[in-house]
């Protein structure tokens, strides 16, 4: 006797998924590698998101701000394995050097596939979750690779130097030999949200417990404060007014 399993197909994903929103609910999806289906799960989120605030015309920007992040995990999960299976040490600055430029030559989509299976055998994950109310849209994205301190201290120092720019092509012609990945995708969320009238601190990373959270508001409502904002007394905020850029937590 053969036994019948309920296939969930794609009206059962869109139902649930619409089901979701409707209820907000915090959505989430886990990825260990980029592929289209993942893009297409994020592209359908993001747009129908937008559709129940009435913010459709900020699609392109808030797609792209998470698919840039959902990458940048999913690359910071290879990068560890990669350099697991090559003897780097990640933490050592001369290893890190060499092992970056390894993994720049091999790093192509079909091997990134194969190293996405690596990750979920290994335990590594990327985790976006979209949680959202009429006041704020904010998309959160973690993976369980901790940034090193070298790479944090390289990120500042590029997104930093981002705050600059207001293009995103000069920002590539200037900047295209000495930029890794993950600081190319972090640099176009800056200047995208500057393009959109919108404050780079509504961006945020955090680095705790092995855990790495990028974070983006978008706010809904003309009267949001960011959580920066609120973790700060009026003082407070005023005192870092002329400090620099400084995205991480």
């Amino acid at each position: 006797m053969k036994i019948r399993t309920k296939r969930l197909d794609y009206f059962d994903v869109e139902r649930n998924l619409q089901q979701a929103i409707d209820d907000g609910k915090v959505i989430r999806v886990i990825s260990y590698a980029m592929s289209t289906d993942v893009e297409n799960t994020l592209d359908k989120i993001v747009e129908r998101l937008l559709i129940k605030y009435n913010k459709p015309e900020l699609k392109s920007l808030v797609y792209t701000c998470t698919k840039e992040l959902a990458i940048n995990g999913t690359k910071a999960n290879i990068k560890r394995i990669f350099f697991e299976e090559n003897k780097l040490n990640i933490h050592n600055e001369a290893d890190y050097e060499k092992g970056i430029s390894l993994y720049k030559k091999m790093m192509k989509e079909e091997i990134t596939l194969q190293y996405g299976k690596k990750a979920k055998l290994k335990g590594f994950f990327v985790k976006i979750s979209f949680t959202h109310t009429e006041d704020v849209l904010k998309i959160e994205v973690m993976n369980n690779s901790c940034i090193t301190e070298q790479e944090q201290n390289r990120l500042r120092t590029k997104l930093a130097k981002t705050m600059q720019y207001d293009d995103l092509m000069q920002y590539y012609m200037e900047n295209a030999d000495d930029t890794e990945g993950s600081g190319m995708g972090l640099a176009l969320i800056i200047i995208l949200l500057k393009g959109e009238g919108l404050d780079p601190n509504l961006f945020r990373i955090a680095v705790k417990n092995n855990l790495t959270t990028a974070r983006i508001e978008i706010p809904i409502s003309d009267d949001y404060r960011s959580e920066r904002d609120r973790k700060f007394d009026a003082m407070k905020r005023l005192q870092d007014l002329d400090k620099p850029f400084d995205p991480f937590e």
